[in-house]
């Protein structure tokens, strides 16, 4: 399994250009919140995401794909401060 650092260090650098801040907990659930670089203000925030999915590249890879996806459906809603859990996204994407 990765490092805290090194998962930390990936998923945050996934999100360029815009600041994601990865929060892992000792419990072993991540949390992030993407901000616009410019403003800092929060674009959106997904809780609960469990640490062993992203064990690997590939399940790094998923859950920023499907974040990316869930930002740009959601940026076409006029609706602020969006907060989401996993659990949320993963019923969103019907599975």
């Amino acid at each position: 399994m990765l490092s805290d650092l090194e998962q930390r260090q990936i998923i945050e650098a996934a999100f360029l250009p815009l600041r994601c801040r990865c929060t892992i907990s000792v419990e072993g659930s991540v949390m992030l919140q993407i901000c616009n670089p410019d403003s800092d203000e929060i674009r959106m925030t997904v809780a609960g995401i469990d640490r062993t999915e992203l064990n690997n590249s590939r399940g790094i890879l998923k859950l920023v794909l499907q974040i990316r996806e869930d930002m740009r459906v959601l940026n076409e809603q006029p609706v602020r401060g969006r907060q989401h859990t996993a659990a949320s996204l993963q019923g969103a994407k019907g599975g």
